[in-house]
């Protein structure tokens, strides 16, 4: 096929989007046509695993230590700007203050408070439910991710992006923002003591 011909291509698919690749099979010359996938936006991205329910291949859960507890780490490399994980749970819409004598102090950890669209909500990632977003660690000083709100049917989604490039190996953070968590607490009694 001549460069600049169209016969045979999908609309709108050109030579440049097209290879062809020669192969040599047992003595058999193949022929196979390989065409340039575009790439995915990280919105689009986050979009489907929201829709599938599913966590993103490229991370793993991993234990810590008895202080941190587990972890979400990257197995393949994450550029800034993709999306990486839903922070998945029950989402509860808040007229009203959240009843929080139904948390322990392990529980509680999980609910995750914002806004969207002018309305209150808490997303409650308590429950052991295998997902990975739930699991990302707190850091306040140099995290390589950012939560988003990502709407879709009408309903809020919280999803972790990358703010810097993520390699394989490294833990994947954010920052749970100004709260005195007591694990920043114990972070600076333990840097004094030392």
């Amino acid at each position: 096929m001549l460069e600049g011909t169209t016969a045979g291509r999908p609309e709108g698919v050109t030579f440049k989007d097209e290879m062809d690749h020669i192969g040599d099979h047992n003595g058999e010359i193949t022929m196979e046509r390989v065409r340039k996938r575009k790439r995915v936006t990280p919105q689009q991205d986050a979009e489907q695993h929201i829709c599938l329910k599913i966590d993103k291949a490229g991370l793993e859960e991993r234990f810590i230590n008895l202080h941190k507890g587990r972890g979400v780490f990257a197995t393949e490399d994450f550029r800034k700007g993709d999306f990486v994980l839903e922070y998945r749970g029950n989402l509860l819409k808040q007229d009203s203050p959240l009843d929080l004598r139904h948390y322990d102090d392990t529980e509680a950890v999980f609910l995750f408070d914002f806004k969207w669209k002018g309305k209150s909500y808490c997303l409650d990632a308590s429950v052991e439910d295998k997902s990975l977003g739930r699991l990302v660690n707190d850091d306040n000083k140099k995290p390589n991710c950012k939560m988003k709100t990502i709407g879709i049917g009408g309903m809020p989604h919280l999803c972790l992006f990358a703010i810097k490039d993520i390699t394989p190996g490294e833990e994947v953070t954010y920052n749970y923002g100004n709260a005195d968590w007591p694990w920043r607490k114990q972070v600076r009694q333990h840097i004094m003591d030392n």
